[in-house]
């Protein structure tokens, strides 16, 4: 889950001086190559995934596109984009993020729902992270809360685990996994996913990420 050209029009035409603007925009882009596309625990894909996105920021506003392909026979269409934007910024060892994701499906309806999302995180020591996510879509009226730890040991190794509930009768969905940097652009990570109404699910993946500017 994650239209970039669109976004940075949007940021320039916002009339800041265009040398200002060129110091302090910046553009990333990457993509994740799957065994399988989970969300929130579930399956959304019999197969491998390809997960392209692209974000422009400019002094903690953000605005980006994340695409994936996706099952029809599980969610109606072979094609899923997100769109978001939002605000996020660090003080101290405390994080916060508030934005907005509105998904959009191949499929007839298209427009499919949208989710105000606020993320928190704390470095509770220089490799360890924890972290508190609430998504709620305001016309389906449920909360999708999470935590997550994630901890470094060392500059390649990371391991991390999820727990998430979905309000009004949703379900708990859970994983944990670990991870090795490649390099400064690649990673590779595998992780158990694992939910209150399914099967649990190994998945790996490759993940490259650089920025443009």
């Amino acid at each position: 889950m994650r239209y970039i050209f669109a976004t940075s029009a949007v940021v320039i035409g916002l009339g800041l001086p265009g040398v200002t603007m060129a110091q302090e925009l910046s553009l990333s882009a990457g993509a994740t190559l799957t065994s399988r596309y989970v969300f929130n625990g579930i399956e959304q894909t019999t197969g491998a995934a390809l997960q392209p996105w692209a974000e422009a920021e400019y002094e903690g506003f953000y605005a980006g596109v994340w695409a994936s392909n996706t099952a029809r026979s599980i969610v109606g269409s072979s094609v899923e984009v997100d769109l978001y934007l939002g605000y996020r910024n660090e003080v101290g060892k405390f994080s916060y993020d508030l934005g907005y994701t509105r998904y959009y499906y191949r499929n007839p309806s298209n427009d499919c729902c949208g989710e105000v999302i606020l993320s928190l995180g704390y470095s509770v020591l220089d490799p360890l992270d924890v972290g508190l996510r609430f998504a709620h879509d305001p016309v389906a009226d449920y909360v999708n809360s999470s935590v997550s730890i994630d901890y470094a040991l060392d500059d390649k190794f990371g391991a991390s685990a999820n727990y998430g509930t979905i309000s009004n009768g949703g379900h708990d969905y859970w994983s944990v996994g670990g991870s090795y940097a490649i390099s400064d652009n690649f990673g590779i990570d595998a992780s158990w996913h694992d939910t209150s109404i399914s099967d649990g699910l190994l998945i790996v993946s490759l993940t490259t990420e650089f920025s443009l500017r």
